[in-house]
């Protein structure tokens, strides 16, 4: 069996049959459409009211994540792949753009995140988050935007940024803290001396 055929077979085996239940439907919509700005929400919180080790791992979760939404786009422009729906395959339950497939944004995002907990003092977290990565994965293939290699591909290139960049931060965070935590404190002088916000 190809590579091509077995990405296949696995979309076929996770995408919603006919008799799938509302629920589990609804589910995987809240899933692979709301988990993310609920994520964004909570990290929004933690920055205006964490620590500075809070910030700190914050600041190394964006930079990964934001590195590996500007790779993925360049493999998405040089290697484009169609999504189920554009070649007429399976069930597709929500509505998508026909826009590059692979690899997966949103798994970009919620792997590379995950990563940058994983690979720190904060491994449980990461293990947590690697959990709700691979929920959105098997969300966005349940409803049809998505392939299973489009997964894959995104977890090992989110996997390899941050293995591969864990040393240049290591290198560079303290000057980065400082220069970012300034701006913070420009930006937001007049609540943190409200106490509003650390």
């Amino acid at each position: 069996m190809s590579l091509s055929e077995l990405n296949l077979s696995l979309f076929n085996d996770i995408n919603a049959p006919i008799n799938a239940s509302e629920w589990l439907i609804n589910l995987a919509i809240f899933i692979a459409n709301d988990t993310l700005y609920l994520m964004l929400l909570i990290f929004a919180y933690f920055w205006l009211r964490g620590s500075y080790v809070v910030k700190q791992q914050i600041i190394k979760a964006f930079i990964f994540t934001s590195t590996a939404i500007v790779i993925g786009e360049v493999i998405s422009y040089f290697f484009y792949q169609p999504r189920p729906f554009v070649m007429q395959v399976g069930r597709t339950l929500i509505e998508h753009v026909p826009n590059a497939s692979f690899p997966s944004t949103h798994m970009l995002i919620f792997s590379s995140i995950a990563f940058a907990y994983y690979f720190s003092s904060q491994r449980k977290l990461g293990v947590i988050l690697m959990l709700l990565a691979w929920s959105v994965a098997w969300s966005r293939v349940y409803l049809g935007v998505h392939f299973p290699i489009d997964m894959l591909g995104a977890f090992f290139l989110a996997f390899a940024i941050n293995v591969f960049g864990l040393k240049l931060w290591n290198t560079y965070q303290n000057i980065m803290m400082q220069w970012i935590l300034s701006l913070h404190q420009t930006l937001f002088k007049i609540w943190i001396k409200k106490g509003y916000i650390k």
